[in-house]
């Protein structure tokens, strides 16, 4: 199976399984556009919509083929690009899969291996909100902080 084919059949998973909106799934999405001049592309990123309309990532998920086993060596390969990814798109969570097996990954440090404990769509939207909550209540609290990291 080609990493097309992967693709196709990720996007199905989280349609289905995991309860994603079809039009809150991007596929191929160029990292430029969440920071310019950064190369490289997202194969797939599960969106959520903010109050101002704009497209947020809650999840990005990075495709091989199916022939590539996803060992230490492989996970060890793809790590330079997965931290880019998370460093360009602040997106806090993270898949690496070949279409049978996966590497899950959140900013809590939670690491899966069974597709069961992935959160589906709803608790991946409640989460974002109380983050995004907790962080407005500290900059509410510290106006500084804004200030000083020109947010």
């Amino acid at each position: 199976m080609s990493k097309e084919l992967v693709k196709d059949r990720v996007v199905e998973y989280l349609v289905e399984e995991l309860g994603v909106p079809e039009d809150m799934v991007e596929i191929d999405t160029p990292l430029s556009e969440y920071e310019e001049g950064v190369e490289g592309t997202i194969d797939i990123t599960v969106t959520a919509e903010d109050e101002e309309g704009l497209l947020l990532p809650l999840m990005v998920v990075v495709c091989l083929d199916d022939d590539i086993e996803l060992n230490e060596e492989v996970v060890e390969g793809q790590m330079d690009f997965l931290e880019l990814v998370d460093d360009t798109t602040h997106v806090g969570r993270m898949i690496l899969t070949n279409g049978d097996q996966m590497m899950y990954a959140d900013w809590n440090g939670t690491e899966l291996e069974d597709e069961e404990a992935l959160p589906n769509y709803k608790q991946m939207l409640e989460e974002y909100k109380a983050n995004e909550k907790e962080y407005h209540e500290y900059l509410a609290a510290h106006p500084e902080y804004e200030e000083e990291h020109n947010h």
